[in-house]
């Protein structure tokens, strides 16, 4: 009986290198692929894809290699999930940059042998690949280093306080995960597309930020500025909250000296995506002591930037989750936890805590020392939003 093989993938700009892959991936039987929805490329990529999903499907079913062709359900790095049980395949196949823990691990769980192929061009063609590519996409990542949730108006209205974020220039890898806000990096993109961007760095923030959370309609929840502001201000953008959405007072830091001292001290480290019911406001303690640690953290961390102090910076970033942990502890379930601890008897960190709202994706490490798979953080001090 012939293999089924599965791989899925979003194929936006068809190029010989999707081809080579799923030429080779049919030569272990009958090949069936998923297809990323459009939202789910806006999410994983911060951008809109250039075909639609209509699109790329008919290119890829048009594909004499492939026996059948769908739109995955699901939304999200594991967006295949529903179709991957349904099928049930004798062989998921992905290529190195589509390798990740969470897909080998839903395939052992299913009992469906996982394959990573190296990515080989075709014989005489030139290597290609979506990410080199598309080199045009510049557009920034944001990190949040300290205070988070303070930006919430929920919150800041019982404590006030600062939300520290760094603007990160864009990595291959972080695609791939949450919490560097991926969904308001997506609407930046958006904007940039109306040919909006030839505007001051708050300003357009603001526009962004509403035209996110869409503040003109009534009942529709409204989120903190802070993915606004850290994706459209240069450098680290320290943020002081009290009593509203938007910020009082905003101030950045490009200083040259500053910004490779914070790069040469934090790196961020993939985990487990959050799972697809995941709430971070689950089960809230607006604990006032919780409160005015979060706060004090902050305080400290914005001290320990300016001054340098690496000591106090580890501190604040410890103090920070520990505040985080309590105010929201569905941000820390106990999968997300057991990998942190995976993580310290990999290698060795100052301190950690997710940046965003937790729950898996992206973790801040404060000096990693012999992580593997940990990325070293550039910060993105430019003018510009892509």
């Amino acid at each position: 009986m012939t293999s089924k093989v599965f791989v899925s993938g979003c194929f936006d700009t068809l190029h010989s290198g999707h081809v080579a892959f799923l030429k080779t991936a049919a030569s272990f039987g009958d090949l069936y692929v998923g297809i990323g929805q459009d939202k789910t490329i806006a999410l994983l990529k911060g951008k809109t894809p250039v075909n639609t999903e209509a699109e790329r499907l008919f290119m890829v079913r048009s594909l004499r290699y492939v026996k059948e062709a769908w739109i995955n359900r699901g939304v999200g790095l594991l967006d295949f999930a529903e179709e991957l049980e349904r099928l049930l395949p004798d062989i998921f196949i992905v290529n190195e940059d589509g390798h990740s823990p969470d897909k080998a691990a839903l395939c052992a769980r299913l009992g469906i042998a996982y394959r990573v192929l190296q990515r080989l061009p075709e014989p005489g063609l030139t290597a290609r690949s979506s990410s080199a590519l598309n080199k045009s996409d510049k557009l920034p990542y944001r990190a949040e280093i300290c205070g988070g949730w303070l930006d919430q108006a929920f919150v800041n209205c019982l404590q006030p306080g600062w939300v520290i974020c760094a603007r990160l220039t864009p990595h291959p890898n972080f695609a791939g995960g949450g919490g560097l806000a991926g969904s308001t990096r997506a609407c930046l993109a958006r904007l940039n597309a109306a040919g909006l961007t030839n505007m001051e760095p708050e300003a357009y923030a603001k526009l962004l930020f509403r035209f996110e959370n869409g503040i003109d309609e009534p009942e529709r929840p409204i989120s903190g500025a802070q993915d606004a502001l850290g994706l459209c201000l240069p450098g680290i953008s320290f943020q002081y909250y009290d009593s509203g959405y938007w910020p009082r007072v905003t101030q950045t830091v490009a200083d040259a000296e500053v910004i490779h001292w914070l790069e040469a001290h934090l790196s961020l480290y993939p985990i487990n995506q959050r799972p697809p019911e995941f709430s971070p406001l689950c089960g809230k303690n607006l604990d006032h002591a919780a409160l005015e640690v979060l706060a004090r953290a902050s305080a400290l961390c914005k001290s320990a930037i300016e001054t340098r102090s690496l000591e106090n910076f580890a501190e604040s970033v410890a103090l920070c989750r520990q505040a985080q942990k309590t105010l929201f502890p569905a941000m820390f379930p106990p999968q997300a936890l057991s990998e942190i601890e995976r993580l310290e008897a990999a290698g060795s960190f100052r301190a950690w805590k997710f940046t965003g709202a937790g729950g898996g994706g992206w973790v801040l490490l404060v000096d990693a020392r012999g992580i593997p798979g940990a990325i070293p953080i550039k910060i993105s001090v430019d003018g510009g939003v892509g």
